[in-house]
């Protein structure tokens, strides 16, 4: 998976999770709508620190340097997760399955983001990515 990988499934989350809490507010009553809503606003945090935590990791890996430093980011960004998860389920008036659905958004944006991966062709490589010895 490459960095443009994880910008478009994060963008994904976005679109598909915009539709999916209009959706929410137009046909369901106010717990569903709003556990949807706080499900998708949840995924949606969570992946775009992923992805940044996941980039600065790589990029540092990449450099030569240690990766640990980054891999450590992801145990309070766990934590912080999980409270939130358990405390908007149980200080919030939204409907638990609801909030299910809102946070699943994102297994609907990795499966399109590998579909268009495999349909879709690799991008060319650009001249400053070719070995030196096919530019003599």
């Amino acid at each position: 998976m490459t960095p443009g990988s994880l910008v478009r499934i994060e963008r994904l989350n976005y679109a598909l999770g915009g539709v999916l809490v209009i959706a929410g507010a137009l046909t369901q009553p106010q717990p569903r709508a709003l556990g949807v809503a706080v499900g998708v606003l949840l995924t949606c945090l969570n992946f775009a620190l992923l992805r940044r935590v996941v980039t600065k990791m790589t990029d540092q890996a990449a450099k030569g340097g240690d990766s640990s430093r980054g891999a450590l980011l992801i145990l309070p960004k766990m934590l912080g997760l999980m409270v939130a998860v358990v405390l908007s389920l149980w200080l919030l008036p939204i409907d638990p399955m609801a909030f299910a659905i809102g946070y699943s958004v994102f297994v609907a944006s990795i499966f399109i983001e590998v579909i268009l991966a495999a349909i879709l062709p690799a991008p060319a490589p650009s001249p400053a990515s070719e070995p030196d010895h096919l530019n003599d």
